[in-house]
């Protein structure tokens, strides 16, 4: 294995609860080349009281205050404070398992041309049990562990194959890229894998690495249900109505699942307006059956 290190950026606003014990998953990473940067988005709770804690005692650990302006601003900040080549992305509520970086080092080595590394993942529910998340890869990649994708081919069909938790980027790509969309609350990091896989192949490992924790506190999907086509998702549109990218159809069908998605939160938020004008979006008939299925929630309440 390369000596491969790593930034790791932690956006933080309002995650006293969680913060701790994120910390302390990346801390006991059985890789050890990494710096912590956690950038606190001016929260209104302690958790950047924690923070200096940790920072006080482990020399990896740093701490960078700034106002709230966002978690795409807080990322871009980590990013431009990043001392190494590749930046991993955790929340401040989410889980490594410590095999992560170990495992995305593995990836490099193994696909360095790559413009994007993830990891599966699995959500932790209240109970204590994971749910582990399977995207929806073309076959010939079903008998490989490790590999390199489309991105669009991968994440039209549903499951996204990228979760912000277990990602890493090298750092000269965002650069190259110009990092986080500011001011997006939703998408912001779906924003990114499109610019990225637009001139990227993504390497991926099946290894469940992360836990993504569904009951956090202050989940933005649950926060701020968005009403109408996410930013992210209209330019991906316009870039697929350009017609210039073979990949075009596989574009148009990745904004149908956000689509999809989009209703889905707003009906169970009681918003059927914002739903039914989702679900008319001639988009979504690409995956007909998941239509289906919330139009019958939509007619039955």
């Amino acid at each position: 294995m390369t000596g491969t290190r790593f930034s790791v950026v932690i956006p933080l606003y309002n995650k006293a609860a969680h913060i701790r014990d994120t910390l302390n998953s990346v801390l006991a990473q059985n890789y050890a080349d990494y710096e912590v940067i956690v950038v606190d988005d001016g929260s209104r709770d302690n958790g950047a009281t924690i923070v200096e804690a940790f920072a006080a005692e482990h020399e990896a650990v740093s701490l960078i205050r700034q106002d709230n302006a966002g978690v795409s601003v807080a990322r871009n900040t980590g990013i431009a404070h990043a001392r190494n080549d590749y930046v991993a992305f955790l929340d401040g509520d989410d889980l490594w398992l410590p095999s992560f970086l170990s495992e995305i080092a593995a990836l490099i080595d193994e696909f360095p041309e790559a413009g994007g590394y993830s990891t599966a993942f699995a959500h932790y529910l209240p109970d204590g049990s994971v749910d582990p998340i399977e995207p929806a890869f073309p076959r010939q990649f079903a008998a490989q562990q490790r590999f390199m994708y489309d991105y669009f081919e991968a994440a039209c069909g549903g499951e996204l194959p990228m979760m912000t938790s277990a990602v890493c980027i090298p750092k000269a790509i965002l650069d190259e890229l110009g990092g986080f969309p500011p001011g997006e609350k939703i998408g912001e990091d779906q924003d990114v894998w499109i610019r990225v896989g637009l001139k990227y192949k993504m390497a991926y490992s099946r290894t469940v690495c992360m836990h993504y924790l569904i009951e956090a506190e202050n989940r933005a999907s649950v926060m701020h249900v968005p009403e109408v086509e996410c930013p992210f998702s209209c330019r991906l549109k316009a870039v697929a109505d350009r017609g210039d990218d073979p990949r075009s159809q596989l574009m148009l069908k990745l904004t149908g699942n956000h689509l999809l998605h989009l209703a889905q939160l707003n009906l169970l938020a009681g918003k059927k307006a914002a739903a039914r004008k989702l679900l008319d979006d001639p988009r979504t008939r690409y995956f007909p059956l998941r239509r289906l299925k919330w139009e019958l929630k939509y007619w039955l309440g």
